[in-house]
């Protein structure tokens, strides 16, 4: 069965009689059959699609009156209409905990289920798969009837007992769970502190640094230890440590204001003190523990790229020279001209003696 897409409005017969009943022609039908090409494409249904589909079929749904709206999703799509709406709740509803049940990849029926819950029992949800690395329907149940969520006879007690790779992908959940929130809770804290110093006449440095100095070290070294890895520190296999986040990068840039923040000494002086907590750190920092799904880096991109024209040397009859290259490429912008040393006359002189005399004379240009 072939799915339109955009730049194809050609369908099957069986089909076009479909939109005909329906009395829908036109634009709306080059709209539906957009909406269908990107629910085929979606593919197989990971958590992340999940939601995606919702969004198509409630897109669809805004157009379609609900009995259409059925007929179409079920002969178009091959959805039954009541599936089709487990798929908009989930979207319309979960909004707000998509990041954490994408992490923790919550199948589309365990989240049909959590779609009509309240937010406390979605959440208690969310942390009871974190803690077990995984969330079932009957687990969902229970936390909704208001009993003990059905566990695999493995508490929080012993949860550091349980081996192989189920096992650390457990204690890797409650690690990604809580140390997530208590990064938040010591970076919100940190921006608090800030605001508050900046919110008074002058800013007293040293009794900022003691409220901040420290924890944005923790801080610091939280980031790390949930968002990078481990190498060696030297050629000779010592010293791991924390790979680096690539330069320039904003998550790099958060990780080098907590480092400076945690160091008092390379703080500035105390008159440039406010505008850098008020312009880089604060705005740094509230991007990193932002709500949103994709938050705006607050910082202006960095611009230090110069543009620089090659100089042009004559070095001889019809011979020219770009400037000299540094050794990644680019043009130093601070060498004006390529070094030419003129040969001696009687150099020159010498040459022309050995010629030939069969040979006309070579001019050579200084």
């Amino acid at each position: 069965m072939t799915v339109s897409k955009e730049n194809n409005t050609t369908l099957p017969a069986a089909f076009a009689r479909h939109y005909e009943k329906l009395k829908i022609n036109g634009p709306l039908r080059k709209r539906l059959e957009t909406s269908a090409s990107k629910i085929s494409d979606l593919g197989r249904r990971t958590t992340e699609q999940t939601f995606e589909l919702g969004d198509y079929l409630d897109e669809v749904a805004v157009l379609l009156d609900e009995g259409i709206f059925d007929r179409w999703v079920k002969l178009r799509c091959g959805i039954a209409p009541r599936t089709a709406r487990g798929y908009m709740s989930v979207f319309r509803n979960l909004p707000d905990f998509r990041d954490d049940l994408v992490d923790l990849s919550i199948g589309s029926t365990v989240l049909f289920h959590l779609a009509h819950a309240p937010h406390d029992k979605v959440r208690e949800a969310i942390e009871f798969a974190g803690e077990h690395g995984q969330l079932r329907v009957a687990d969902v149940k229970a936390i909704l009837a208001g009993g003990e969520a059905v566990e695999d006879k493995t508490d929080r007690g012993n949860l550091y007992g349980a081996g192989g790779v189920t096992g650390l992908k457990a204690l890797i959940a409650v690690k990604a769970r809580d140390g997530l929130k208590m990064f938040v809770v010591h970076i919100d804290v940190i921006v608090q502190a800030i605001k508050t110093a900046l919110d008074q006449k002058r800013v007293i440095k040293e009794a900022l640094a003691r409220e901040v100095e420290d924890l944005a070290r923790v801080a610091r070294m939280e980031l790390e230890s949930l968002a990078q890895f481990v190498e060696p520190d030297s050629d000779l296999r010592r010293h791991p440590r924390s790979t680096q986040f690539p330069k320039k990068t904003e998550w790099a840039v958060v990780n080098e204001t907590l480092q400076k923040l945690g160091l008092f000494d390379s703080w500035p002086k105390s008159k440039d003190l406010p505008g850098w907590l008020r312009d880089e750190v604060v705005p740094v920092l509230e991007w990193a523990i932002s709500k949103e799904r994709k938050p705006k880096w607050p910082l202006a991109p960095p611009n230090d790229a110069v543009a620089v024209t090659p100089i042009l040397v004559e070095v001889g009859a019809g011979v020219a020279t770009e400037d000299v290259m540094t050794e990644n490429g680019e043009a130093s912008p601070t060498r004006q001209a390529l070094e030419v040393v003129p040969p001696l006359a009687n150099e020159v002189e010498a040459e022309r003696d050995g010629l030939d005399e069969a040979s006309p004379a070579e001019t050579v240009t200084a």
